[in-house]
């Protein structure tokens, strides 16, 4: 990965194929004002998010999910390109996306508070609710997989999420974001830096 100009001053992160060198793509190198605008964005996506239908949040992960099983030849061969694992377990990283996706999409809907009682301390309640904008730092080995499970909990839940992929493998998981949106994810519940 090197960084390289684009224009004027914005500059962008080059992503090279590790088995040939040869170039896959390029993103925007993320600044501090991405980060605070990419927070701003996510808090104010909270506000609606938090207060989504549980189940429809389910809908939109599992339709994700749907729409990342259609298309696992085409991100698997970007994971390759990008990443350098054999193509096989590129395959087996889309599809283990996508059945993290499935998985809290089936439990977004049955996340309930408790109530008890305690014979030390009476009457308890526990209240799930979520907390806010959570973030969370993607490595290159396992891009896709890893980003699933981070997303799936944070927007099962009602969080929303700002989460930076590793220069040397962004590809990937943008195309997984890009599969969310078109879900029906807010793209300020899922920031990209």
């Amino acid at each position: 990965m090197t960084t390289q100009p684009v224009t004027g001053e914005r500059e962008s992160c080059a992503v090279f194929n590790p088995a040939d060198g040869s170039l896959v793509g390029s993103v925007p190198a993320g600044t501090a004002d991405d980060v605070d605008d990419a927070v701003r964005r996510a808090w104010e996506s909270f506000q609606i998010w938090s207060r989504s239908d549980p189940l429809d949040r389910s809908k939109i992960l599992f339709t994700a999910g749907r729409l990342v099983r259609e298309d696992q030849k085409n991100l698997a061969h970007l994971l390759t390109r990008e990443q350098g694992k054999p193509l096989r377990e590129s395959m087996n990283e889309i599809a283990g996306f996508a059945r993290v996706m499935e998985y809290y999409a089936s439990i977004s809907g049955i996340m309930q508070g408790d109530y008890g009682v305690n014979a030390s301390y009476g009457h308890m309640m526990v209240k799930r609710q979520p907390l806010g904008v959570c973030a969370a730092i993607i490595p290159w080995n396992m891009p896709a997989l890893i980003m699933g499970w981070k997303i799936g909990p944070v927007l099962a839940t009602g969080n929303t999420m700002v989460l930076k992929p590793s220069t040397t493998a962004p590809l990937t998981c943008l195309a997984l974001a890009g599969h969310l949106y078109q879900a029906g994810l807010p793209e300020s519940a899922l920031r990209m830096v």
